[in-house]
């Protein structure tokens, strides 16, 4: 793809994104714009970061005049892809794309792509430690960390790249080819983006869309939409399964994880020693399984890694045991399935701290795993009334509204009362009151440790 000379914009100034593909465009000698419905002072930060670099900034608004006269329009993953600005530059012809198709244009490295409702960042985080023990040339990034425009045009066919892929991501892709696709689950999420469960599958399914006889499609059995995957493609497809024993793929038997990809059936770990914990983690574990042995990761150096990873932060994440309670920190469970496997991980007493940005979620399925195993329930955030409503339709009622992160966890610690576990598991998104989850997980954080200090 030839940039010099050409006029870009990149629509979505976001801290991550939006500046490294900013930073990548005027290293190529694009005329680069930014626009951005947000104003100059909300985006003070980015801005500040793009001083020493030719840009345009069109803020407060999208003109759409400026934006029309685009050879290119880059779209960070926040954007959706159908606002009007966007639309009317289809209809003119231009090219749009995402962050993700762009930096795939000028990588030569194979790509690993790890995509999925629940488990993404937990499994791409574990794969990437399991290449970079091998000493091989390892990039980590996509919707985990750092934005692959940074890394990928750099890379060498020596290197391999780690990717975790959102559906957003997705939906700005044209070319983007994976050499291994992984699909861990599909639940509904983002409905309030996709308008719906089918449109949010169908941007999912992107992911292997341009893959061919070369390259690896790795789908979850136990999911019947993403095991549908396997329908339609020329990629090769394996399989991994908690359920069943598979005649070829990755799969449980007596406890031991077994892979039998080649016509040779071989063990490769007791599930005991996995470092991650709960059943959501063994199916992130035979993922990472999967995509190990494609890569002709050395058997010895998995199994070292797989017993040493015990996970990421704000997933599961233990801070602290205080005076017999123990608080989970689980910020990154941004979905009702996601907090439903948080609390399935734990043994009563439970008291469980939901609530957080409107996606468009029903909340009846996490409801019923309330009522059956956890004693009290403290909400706050957007979705607090329709997680209550869900919950008093069942005659759950030990619910306590509050309206920061810090007064539930006060109140939190008053209800366990000296035993069992705090879980912060909100099932939903944390834009209505932090900037991200991590924002709401290190705030969670901050007032357990203020509660210790008393």
């Amino acid at each position: 793809m030839e940039l010099e000379g050409k006029l870009v914009t990149v629509i979505g100034l976001g801290k991550r994104t939006g500046v490294e593909t900013v930073k990548f465009l005027d290293k190529q000698g694009a005329k680069v714009i930014v626009s951005d419905t947000k104003s100059k002072l909300e985006l003070e930060e980015e801005i500040k970061l793009l001083q020493n670099y030719k840009v345009k900034f069109d803020l407060g608004g999208h003109t759409v005049d400026l934006i029309l006269e685009s050879d290119l329009i880059i779209i960070s993953p926040g954007v959706p892809i159908d606002i009007p600005i966007l639309c009317q530059a289809r209809d003119k012809g231009i090219e749009i794309i995402s962050e993700i198709e762009l930096a795939y244009k000028f990588c030569k490295a194979p790509i690993i792509a790890i995509t999925g409702t629940n488990g993404k960042t937990t499994t791409t985080t574990l794969i990437g430690e399991i290449f970079k023990s091998t000493g091989r040339k390892t990039v980590v990034g996509g919707n985990i960390g750092r934005a692959l425009i940074r890394d990928l045009p750099y890379l060498n066919e020596d290197a391999t790249v780690i990717a975790e892929i959102s559906s957003f991501q997705l939906e700005g892709i044209r070319d983007f080819r994976p050499k291994i696709s992984l699909f861990l689950n599909i639940t509904p999420d983002h409905l309030d983006r996709h308008g719906s469960f089918k449109e949010y599958i169908k941007a999912k399914r992107k992911l292997l869309m341009n893959q061919n006889k070369g390259d690896y499609i790795i789908l979850n059995y136990d999911d019947p939409i993403v095991r549908g995957f396997a329908d339609n493609t020329d990629a090769k497809v394996i399989f991994f399964s908690q359920q069943e024993k598979l005649e070829s793929g990755i799969y449980l038997e007596a406890d031991k994880i077994i892979a039998d990809l080649r016509g040779v059936k071989e063990e490769i770990i007791d599930i005991k020693q996995l470092g991650i914990k709960g059943p959501h983690n063994l199916e992130n574990a035979l993922g990472a399984v999967a995509v190990s042995l494609l890569m002709n990761i050395e058997k010895e150096m998995l199994i070292k890694i797989l017993k040493e990873f015990t996970g990421v932060e704000h997933r599961i994440e233990e801070v602290a045991v205080i005076e017999g309670v123990k608080y989970i920190n689980d910020s990154k469970g941004t979905n009702p399935i996601a907090a439903i496997k948080a609390i399935e991980t734990f043994e009563p007493p439970i008291t469980l701290i939901a609530g957080g940005k409107d996606k468009g979620s029903d909340f009846s399925d996490l409801a019923e795993v309330i009522v059956d195993k956890v004693e009290a329930v403290v909400l706050l955030g957007e979705t607090a009334e329709s997680i209550k409503n869900s919950l008093t339709k069942l005659a759950y009622n030990n619910i306590y509204p509050v309206e920061t992160i810090q007064e539930a966890v006060k109140v939190s610690s008053d209800l366990a009362a000296g035993e069992g576990i705090v879980l912060l598991s909100p099932a939903c998104a944390s834009w209505d009151m932090f900037n991200n989850y991590e924002e709401r997980g290190e705030k969670f954080k901050e007032a357990v440790r203020e509660i210790h200090s008393l």
